[in-house]
């Protein structure tokens, strides 16, 4: 089992109701090609705008989010990162300003001011 709600009986409301996908994608992170569950075989990442502010404090996806790490029961299988600081990454690599760039230009994701 990945996460800490018990199978042996029914849930009103149902956990899985608001980490669907969070709970989908860890799923598809740690199934081996055999079909056995490896809890610490993978993990799952989800990418987000930082300007979102659902993601933000107590915003929906920010809930959801911890109901998902609170419940999961293989440290460092959910982990999250905002586009801005991928971009912040990927920024220090000469040869990949073309993407930081385009990105820049069609969504308005810029790197981090570490300044």
């Amino acid at each position: 089992m990945l996460f800490d709600w018990p199978g042996d009986r029914d849930h009103r409301p149902c956990p899985f109701r608001d980490v669907y996908q969070l709970a989908r994608n860890a799923l598809a992170a740690t199934v081996a090609p055999n079909g056995d569950l490896r809890p610490n075989g993978g993990h799952a990442l989800v990418l987000y705008d930082a300007r979102n502010p659902e993601f933000q404090g107590e915003g929906k996806a920010g809930r959801q989010w911890a109901s998902a790490v609170a419940a999961s029961r293989a440290p460092g299988l959910l982990r999250r990162a905002s586009w801005q600081g991928l971009m912040s990454v990927l920024a220090e690599a000469p040869e990949l300003a073309w993407l930081v760039e385009g990105v820049r230009d069609k969504y308005g994701i810029r790197p981090i001011d570490r300044a």
